[in-house]
């Protein structure tokens, strides 16, 4: 077979695992959303069959970026400072200059709950998402395309894939598979109908994958990435802790309530690729 077959195979199973699987899953969890689930299963089985495909072709971790022989503890700290670093810069323009403000009173027990939700998310985050999107997508694109072009596709494929929302559909009280195929086709809804929307937020979920393909590239180490995802997630949700940002309408300059829809913050992750690109070299890292 040949490997394009093999991803639209490995595509069509999580999808068709998914469908028939939520049903099951919401009969023995009810307490969790349909949707929830069936989302939750589109996920596992995606990172799950993108390591089936990794292994099937006999491949290494070192060939997907796991390569331990490298610092790697040390291309994990210092992606963490980097994304922690970029989020604390848009953070701090914004308050002096755009709509966030401090929050009062700042409450002793949800600063702590934030930051351990927001530890967890960007570690859990960091990992899953950078295995699938640099390590496996990246990775075979850049096998068939060139490097720049894998770049694109691989970042414009990461920034569509977070507008898949199929929250709007209805579901009823006792859902089967024919909801499943609902949800899976309402995934489009958001591209299709509301484009101009999330328009700003596209663009800058785009750049931020530009960067991780950036420090991938420069590294060939998944480490650094998993790094810069994870200290940008936690500061983004621990800073809620600390702050919140005025009415939730879109401003040319600072966007709304995301820290990527904003020619700022658009601004301010080029910089960051831009660095990332110049001083960053894998000879340096691994010395």
């Amino acid at each position: 077979m040949s490997t394009a077959f093999k991803v639209v195979l490995v595509l069509v199973s999580v999808l068709a695992l998914s469908v028939f699987l939520t049903p099951v899953m919401y009969a023995i969890l009810p307490v969790f959303k349909f949707e929830k689930i069936f989302n939750r299963l589109v996920m596992a089985f995606a990172v799950a069959g993108a390591a089936w495909f990794v292994r099937i072709r006999k491949e290494s971790l070192k060939s997907c970026g796991f390569d331990f022989r490298e610092p790697w503890r040390r291309l994990v700290a210092y992606g963490f400072f980097l994304g922690g670093l970029t989020v604390l810069v848009v953070t701090v323009v914004e308050v002096i200059f755009g709509p966030r403000y401090v929050r009062e009173p700042i409450i002793v027990a949800d600063v702590i709950q934030r930051f351990l939700k927001g530890m967890l998310s960007g570690v859990a985050v960091g990992i899953v998402e950078e295995f699938f999107f640099r390590g496996f997508v990246f990775v075979q694109l850049e096998r068939i395309l060139k490097t720049w072009m894998a770049t694109v596709v691989a970042s414009a494929f990461y920034s569509v894939t977070h507008f898949l929302d199929n929250g709007q559909v209805f579901i009823p009280p006792n859902p089967g598979i024919g909801d499943a195929f609902r949800l899976l086709f309402g995934y489009l809804e958001p591209m299709a109908f509301h484009t101009r929307e999330i328009l700003p937020e596209l663009i800058g979920l785009f750049l931020f994958g530009v960067i991780l393909n950036v420090a991938f590239i420069r590294t060939r180490s998944l480490f650094l990435p998993i790094g810069i995802h994870a200290g940008s997630v936690f500061a983004i949700k621990w800073q809620n802790a600390f702050l919140r940002k005025g009415p939730d309408t879109y401003h040319a300059v600072f966007g709304s309530t995301p820290h990527y829809d904003g020619a700022l913050e658009w601004a301010i992750l080029a910089l960051l690729g831009c660095l990332i690109w110049v001083f960053v070299r894998r000879p340096s890292l691994a010395s």
